[in-house]
């Protein structure tokens, strides 16, 4: 069964007429008659798993249908994802038959409750819930038109939409938006609903995709940004926000599609107030304003693909966008827009983008109410946005870019270079012990040494390393070092590198990291190592004890390369989850530092019951089984330590696997507790 994601409805000219010439199925209910307007509905959700009858044999089809059947249904049609919490309807019952659900349709966007708390578990669905369920599902885009439906307010556009696909039978009893929806008509408007994206998803995986009215085709590809206006403060139905509604849809699509990200800031800032905000935009439209950005993409030729993205202001598009638009050459690029609003869908935005940038190909955009989007992790994984990119023929990110190889022991880096994923960490020792340990970790099988310019160690790691090379036991290739540039030296980046070669005895270093931020003048230290990077110095870099997702940020808009690897306090207390998946967007890879908990704290973890109960199932240490953790949650991990007999077991985690559910209850570990304080 094909995973259902949010597609926007992109639907091929003549696919309703293939939809009625699939071939017959047998009957499975007793009473639903052969050729019956429902029939094939009712028997095509039944093979799919998606739908079952009432039991008897029998489907039952003039019997309403809840409010939790649907979202079971598309659930269903989701392919039944594992979910994760709970919902915040106060009538739902935890770990009934539709939890999970109410569950992933609530944090998909997909439903809303009554309000006061109140889902409606079983109260009937009427058709126009139905179809703004199913218009969700697709998008929520603007069918355009104005067709009067009857439905309420918050339904108008969904109820056109359903009439616009033709997802309402002709020979089904009239459409009737606020009374209870039959089974029948639940299952065939779902079933013609996903027979039509079916049709969609196999024409557009030859590498078609279809820009709706324009007649052109050929898929996105090459280079890709992601581009994106958004505003923080008070807003409309959600309330007052830290970071825009765009700014986490904008995230998500970069995450999973390996994109560039571009911030569009206005010169002037709009007024946090909404009511402000609204007046200042009012005013931009009626004088058709061009507001000026203090941002400029300086390599905008080179980018194949430019995705859109704006809230909708006022059922328009912010006038801001009107400048970038105007301020760059789109001729013969992919252009692919994506708005959040409050109900409004497109609002009409997909229009005035294709005359805008008629040079362009632009594809049939996405919209996302700004709740949903707020709701976002922005961690790769939202299954509407997801599918929505693959309807498009997008590929998403290719998974060798961060993806572990646990038969390996590496991870490709976002600068093309793999690195281990299990190191040897040399911070507090000193001299002889950090010589020692990075050849006994060497002997081991170890290929990651971390060290740093503050540890005052590096001379000793790179005498460990020749004393490795000199008895054979690996070569200079075959290791990957890691030291960092300290906060005192960013004021002569350049120099700091080169005193770094130079102690640790090497001609290049596998990957630099400025140790700390420091808002002053990291910048400027990050383009010393960027020039590094170029000359051959350093073949990637990186950053550590960034912590903010905000600060991270600052350094990655004011830099060229992202950074390869995020070095952070992660342990099972304390698992960096908000910084791990923000950094995913740019392909940064989290490395553990503590990863133990650091001298002083080992043993509060190694006692930890759930550490050992599943070390003892293992028959393993609980330094192995947090390891093991580290490697299997996606961390590069780079544990301490100056005894040989630990070093040698602290690589010795390669022939056991931690279950999904022993990964489950190392993961409910979390605590946020950080061991140090900074």
């Amino acid at each position: 069964m094909k995973t259902n994601k949010k597609y926007f409805a992109i639907m091929l000219v003549g696919a309703l007429m293939l939809a009625m010439c699939l071939p017959a199925m047998a009957a499975v209910y007793d009473d639903v008659p052969d050729g019956a307007w429902y029939s094939a509905g009712a028997e095509g959700l039944f093979e799919r798993g998606i739908m079952n009858g009432t039991g008897g044999g029998r489907f039952s089809p003039e019997d309403t249908f809840t409010r939790a059947q649907l979202a079971a249904v598309m659930y269903r049609m989701a392919g039944s994802p594992e979910v994760s919490g709970e919902d915040d309807f106060t009538d739902t019952e935890a770990g009934a038959w539709y939890s999970d659900a109410v569950v992933w349709a609530a944090k998909n966007g997909i439903v809303n409750g009554y309000g006061g708390g109140l889902f409606g578990t079983n109260d009937p669905v009427t058709q126009e819930q139905l179809a703004v369920m199913l218009w969700r599902d697709a998008g929520s885009y603007d069918a355009g038109g104005d067709t009067e439906t009857g439905a309420s307010d918050y339904a108008v556009k969904a109820v056109r939409w359903l009439f616009s696909e033709k997802l309402i039978n002709e020979a089904a009893p009239s459409f009737e938006p606020r009374e209870a929806a039959k089974r029948a008509q639940v299952a065939d408007t779902v079933y013609r609903y996903i027979t039509l994206k079916e049709q969609y998803a196999d024409a557009v995986s030859g590498a078609t995709a279809k820009t709706e009215g324009q007649g052109q085709s050929g898929t996105a590809g090459g280079k890709m940004l992601v581009v994106y206006f958004s505003r923080a403060g008070e807003n409309y139905n959600v309330g007052r926000i830290t970071e825009g509604n765009t700014a986490k849809l904008a995230k998500e699509i970069a995450a999973q599609t390996g994109a560039d990200l571009f911030e569009i800031v206005p010169e002037t800032a709009y007024p946090e107030g909404y009511d402000d905000m609204l007046a200042a935009a009012t005013d931009e439209r009626k004088n058709n304003a061009r507001p000026k950005i203090k941002t400029h993409i300086d390599n905008f030729e080179s980018y194949d693909t430019v995705f859109i993205g704006y809230p909708i202001w006022w059922g328009d598009l912010p006038m801001i966008m009107h400048t970038f638009m105007e301020s760059y050459d789109f001729t013969g690029k992919t252009v692919v827009p994506f708005n959040t609003h409050e109900g409004s869908g497109q609002a009409g935005t997909q229009s005035v983008i294709e005359e805008k940038l008629s040079g362009a190909k632009v594809l049939r955009g996405f919209a996302m109410q700004g709740s949903a989007a707020q709701a976002l992790k922005c961690d790769g994984t939202n299954e509407a946005v997801k599918t929505w990119l693959s309807g498009l023929g997008i590929n998403e990110k290719p998974a060798a870019a961060n993806a572990f190889d646990l038969k390996k022991g590496t991870v490709k880096l976002n600068s093309g270079y793999e690195m281990p994923i299990l190191g040897l960490g040399t911070f507090a020792l000193s001299d002889s012990e950090a010589e020692n340990s990075t050849y006994w970790a060497l002997k081991a099988g170890f290929r990651l040494i971390d060290t740093a310019r503050i540890y005052g160690n590096e001379a000793a790691v790179g005498r460990g390393l020749k004393r490795a090379i000199d008895e054979g036991i690996v070569t200079r290739e075959e290791v990957f070092i890691t030291t960092k540039m300290w906060t005192s030296d960013f004021p002569n980046g350049d120099a700091a590198i080169d005193a770094s070669l130079e102690r640790l005895d090497v001609d290049y270093i596998d990957l630099m990291i400025l140790h700390h931020s420091q808002p002053s003048n990291d910048v400027e230290a990050y383009k010393a190592m960027e020039r590094a990077v170029e000359a051959g110095k350093l073949k990637s870099i990186g950053l550590s004890n960034y912590y903010e997702p905000d600060d991270f940020d600052r350094l990655v808009s004011g830099t060229t390369i992202k950074p390869a690897v995020l070095q952070n306090e992660t342990h099972p207390y304390h698992q960096s989850g908000e910084m791990k998946a923000h950094i995913a967007q740019y392909g940064t890879v989290l490395e553990s530092w503590f990863p133990l908990g650091g001298r002083g704290n080992t043993q509060t973890l190694f006692n930890d019951e759930t550490v050992k109960s599943i070390a003892a199932a293992h028959g393993v240490s609980s330094a192995q089984v947090i390891i093991r953790w580290h490697l299997q949650a996606g961390n590069i991990c780079i544990p301490g330590s100056s005894n040989e007999q630990h070093i040698i077991e602290d690589y010795d985690v390669w022939d056991f696997e931690l279950t999904e559910s022993e990964m489950a209850r190392m993961t409910a570990l979390e605590k946020d507790a950080c061991f140090a304080d900074y």
